[in-house]
C-alpha cells in the first residue's frame, strides 16, 4: 500500500470538530473513511488526504490482554512488524509530520488504536491517541501509530543485526515507567543519547536483576539534564553516554 497522510485542512476540521464527531470513532467501521468521506463533503472537501508514493506492506498489529505488561509485550511485537517495513521507507523529518500519522490512525489502524487504547469504560483519549502533534511528546509518546516507529527508530541497532538488534528496544519496554521517563526528557530525540542510557540501564539490570526504574529516573531527570547544562551533551556518542550513566546509576 502506500502510505496516506491527512490535507491541512483536513486535519484542522478534524480536530476542530472532534467533540462533536467523538461517536463516530466508535462506530464498528474498520476504517474512519466512510464517515470522513461524508464529514468532508459537507465541509466542501472533496479531497481530505494525499497518496504519496511511499509504498509499505499491508501490516496487522496486534493486540489483547488488558494488564499493562501484557499491552507492553504487544507493544514490542508491534514495534518490530511497524519499524521492520517501515524503517528505510521514511526519514526522521518524514516521521515528523503529524498528517502523516493522523491519517493512518483514522484509516488504516483504526481499529487498533481503539483495541490498544480503550480505557476502562470503554473510550480512547481521541485526541491523544488518534492525532498527533509537531510535538516531541505527541510523536514519541501519545499518537498511537507514531510512537512505534520512534520507538524503532531510537533503540534499533543496526551494528546487531547478526545478533538481536532490538535489544534496547527490549530495555526501553522492560518496565513502562522507563518509556515515561525517557521520552519526557528535551533530549529524548537524541538517538545517541537515548541508546547510551539505555545501553547503561541495561548492564546495571544485569547486575541487579531489576528494572531500576528509581535510578533510571534519577538519571534522566537530574542527573542527565545537569550535565547537559554544563556540558554539550549533543556532541557525545553514545558509549560515552553510557559511560556517564552507567557510573553515575552505580554510583546511586
Amino acid at each position: 500500500m502506500n502510505l496516506i497522510y491527512f490535507t491541512k485542512d483536513a486535519y484542522k476540521y478534524l480536530k476542530t470538530d472532534l467533540n462533536n464527531n467523538k461517536d463516530k470513532y466508535y462506530s464498528d467501521e474498520p476504517s474512519d473513511e466512510p464517515w470522513l468521506t461524508e464529514y468532508f463533503s459537507s465541509k466542501g472537501l472533496d479531497e481530505f488526504y494525499k497518496t504519496s508514493s511511499v509504498t509499505v506492506p499491508n501490516i496487522q498489529l496486534v493486540t489483547g490482554g488488558e494488564d499493562t505488561e501484557t499491552k507492553n509485550r504487544n507493544d514490542l511485537i508491534n514495534i518490530k512488524i511497524l519499524y521492520n517495513e517501515y524503517k528505510d521507507k521514511l526519514s526522521p523529518l518524514q516521521a515528523s509530520d503529524p498528517l502523516l500519522w493522523s491519517a493512518l490512525c483514522h484509516i488504516t489502524f483504526k481499529q487498533y488504536v481503539l483495541d490498544r487504547w480503550k480505557k476502562d469504560d470503554g473510550t480512547v483519549r481521541l485526541d491523544r491517541r488518534f492525532f498527533a502533534t509537531e510535538g516531541r511528546a505527541s510523536l514519541l509518546y501519545y499518537n498511537a501509530i507514531s510512537r512505534l516507529w520512534w520507538s524503532g527508530y531510537l533503540t534499533y541497532d543496526e551494528e546487531k543485526e547478526d545478533t538481536n538488534p532490538w535489544y534496547l528496544t527490549e530495555t526501553l519496554f522492560s518496565a513502562q515507567q522507563i518509556q515515561k521517563d525517557l521520552f519526557d526528557q528535551s533530549f529524548s530525540m537524541n538517538r545517541d543519547i537515548v541508546k547510551g542510557l539505555l545501553m547503561a540501564l541495561k548492564r546495571l539490570q544485569a547486575e541487579r536483576g531489576n528494572s531500576c526504574t528509581t535510578l533510571f529516573r534519577k538519571c534522566c531527570d537530574s542527573y542527565l539534564n545537569h550535565y547537559g547544562a554544563v556540558s554539550i551533551i549533543d556532541t557525545l556518542e553514545s558509549s560515552e553516554i553510557e559511560s556517564i550513566a552507567y557510573d553515575y546509576m552505580k554510583g546511586l
